[in-house]
């Protein structure tokens, strides 16, 4: 009996607080009316939405118009009096590019020497010739960066790509830097790439390898800009019947939503809580179907939720439609979605609208490979630390090269030699490094490359044909450790445990004939020429052997059975058309033709 007012002071608390949590809540977003701060800095397109975005969350509507127009007639003013004109002389290609093309041209020599050797297969080589030449381009399009923001900040071509107008770096590292790599009719990548870029020129042999990429380009934009169109309308058909028709459907269903190291980022951003939201301390932060905004979402960080549970349209239980609650805002205003809203035509569209523009991306580089390779390289001379943290194990990547890879996450530090400071590189689970714990090393050295996103921990299987081209003996490493398996079909097969190599003992092969005795050993070593085997031979006739050389190392032997012995003979040579003639005359007249 005594428990019943202690329960309901606390209930009553409860509820103080989760009202007082509310009434803050709406309180941030309420708008503001402290003018906005003075900014006096660059203004690209990046930093413009930006600056749109938060008049929009701050100012409301009205002001964001007023704002808008002013800032397109800033825009009017200053381009008619200083607008971006260009000419070829803006096109200045950085001094550093015949030095990273050398370094290049250094590694792919070396790879085609493993591939020579064997350490290497032909897919490893391919794939290495491939990443070297894309990590150039990378560090090319910095050096192009570096070379109009120290040289020439206000040329033009780079005034269109850095601010966002027109262009993109993809477009100016064509034009000053080099074309690349290029795709041939099959869709591979030609590991023949196209060092000059169009300020030098193309050369007879890089225009033949560029202009079915290039033409690729243009005819795919017109073919398949229809495709995209089509897409977007069976989507828009299959979903038109889906509108925001009620307020709440009332469900107790929601969708769980885990923080990633601690955050939550824009994931919560314009959902509604399911539930009650309790901090790490068992407070109450917010009840349920509250509207979760930026501010919101830091909170629950800071109070150390690590999950909670959202309202979804996926487990909305509105008959034939979704409901407010459920869909969350509209990010049109950001504010609790409207009855009657088609949010499936917006979603239809949301999903067919980035369509066109993958059809474009072919156009935009003009069939230009374009891939990330994610490498980190020291900016500094010293030594490599890895944290306390570090689990590493052997790797062998793509490319034949011994590496290793990270289990976890952590930091890896290089120290430099003298005094300065030192460079700090994290390392994500799955990342590669060419560097070990204490190793001294150069500046602009490949440390890493960091694997992008999470590496999910899944296992797959998959199983790759190395066919031998050689004819020998089979031998292999014992350190591999072969482990015998037999599948399904009952076929025995040897798995190895650990990385090894396996040799292939190749050579001539020599069919000796019958009664032949080998005068080598097994085992021993033999020089060219050297005699191999012997083999004896037994004549039936009786008589005088002659040798005679013949054609190679082989020798005939000839046996004379029976001998004539001529005495008195003269030599007579006789001129024919078909050559010298020669006769044996005896005193008779008798002729022996030789």
């Amino acid at each position: 009996m005594t428990s019943t007012p202690s329960k309901s002071r606390k209930s009553a608390k409860a509820a103080k607080a989760a009202k007082a949590a509310a009434a803050a809540h709406a309180k941030s977003r309420a708008l503001t009316k402290t003018p906005p701060p003075f900014r006096n800095r660059v203004v690209d397109k990046k930093v413009l939405k930006e600056l749109v975005a938060w008049a929009f969350k701050n100012h409301g509507t009205a002001v964001t118009a007023s704002m808008a127009d002013q800032l397109k007639d800033l825009g009017f003013k200053y381009a008619t009096q200083a607008a971006v004109s260009i000419s070829v002389n803006d096109l200045k290609v950085p001094a550093a590019k015949k030095e990273l093309l050398a370094q290049a041209e250094e590694l792919i020599t070396e790879t085609e020497e493993s591939y020579r050797l064997g350490v290497i297969t032909e897919v490893e080589r391919h794939t290495k010739v491939i990443d070297t030449w894309t990590e150039t381009n990378e560090r090319l399009v910095d050096a192009v960066k570096k070379n109009f923001n120290e040289n020439d900040p206000l040329n033009s071509v780079w005034m269109m790509a850095n601010s966002g107008a027109r262009g993109n770096m993809s477009q100016v590292r064509q034009l000053v830097g080099m074309r690349g790599l290029m795709a041939n009719p099959q869709g591979e990548i030609i590991d023949l790439p196209i060092r000059t870029n169009f300020r030098e020129g193309l050369t007879v042999t890089e225009y033949v390898i560029s202009s079915y990429g290039a033409r690729k380009g243009l005819v795919d934009t017109a073919l398949r800009t229809a495709d995209s169109g089509y897409l977007t309308r069976r989507l828009v058909d299959v979903a038109q019947d889906v509108i925001v028709r009620e307020d709440d459907c009332g469900t107790m269903r929601s969708i769980v939503v885990n923080a990633e190291d601690g955050r939550f980022g824009n994931r919560l951003v314009g959902r509604l809580t399911a539930d009650q939201v309790l901090g790490a301390d068992g407070e109450v932060i917010v009840e349920r179907n509250t509207e979760i905004d930026p501010p919101l979402s830091k909170r629950f960080e800071a109070a150390g939720v690590s999950a909670l549970t959202v309202r979804s349209p996926l487990t909305c239980e509105a008959n034939r439609s979704v409901c407010r609650k459920c869909y969350g805002w509209a990010l049109a205003h950001n504010h609790l979605v409207d009855l009657g809203e088609a949010v499936g035509i917006i979603a239809a569209q949301s999903i067919g609208e980035p369509g066109t523009q993958l059809t474009m991306r072919t156009f935009h580089t003009g069939g230009v490979s374009t891939a990330e390779s994610g490498v980190v390289r020291s900016k500094l001379e010293g030594t490599v630390e890895f944290g306390s943290k570090a689990r590493v194990r052997p790797y062998r990547t793509p490319h034949g090269v011994n590496a290793q890879q990270s289990d976890v996450d952590f930091s890896l530090t290089i120290k430099p030699n003298g005094s300065g400071k030192p460079q700090k590189i994290e390392i994500t689970t799955g990342s590669l490094l060419f560097v070990d714990d204490g190793q001294k090393i150069a500046s602009d050295v490949t440390v890493a490359t960091i694997a992008a996103g999470a590496v999910q921990k899944s296992v797959e299987k998959a199983t790759k044909d190395v066919i031998c081209d050689l004819a020998g003996q089979v031998s292999y490493d014992p350190t591999i450790q072969p482990r015998e398996v037999t599948d399904r079909q009952g076929n025995i097969t040897h798995k190895a445990q650990r990385l090894g190599r396996m040799w292939v003992l190749a050579g001539d092969v020599y069919n000796l004939p019958p009664n032949a005795r080998p005068v080598v050993a097994s085992g021993g070593s033999v020089i060219p020429a050297q005699v191999l085997a012997e083999a004896s031979q037994a004549s039936e006739y009786g008589g005088a052997i002659r040798l005679r050389e013949a054609l190679g190392d082989s020798r005939e032997v000839q046996i004379v059975t029976t001998s004539m012995t001529l005495r008195d003979f003269k030599l007579l040579g006789e001129s024919t058309h078909a050559g010298e003639i020669w006769n044996l005359e005896a005193k008779d007249g008798t002729r022996y033709r030789l």
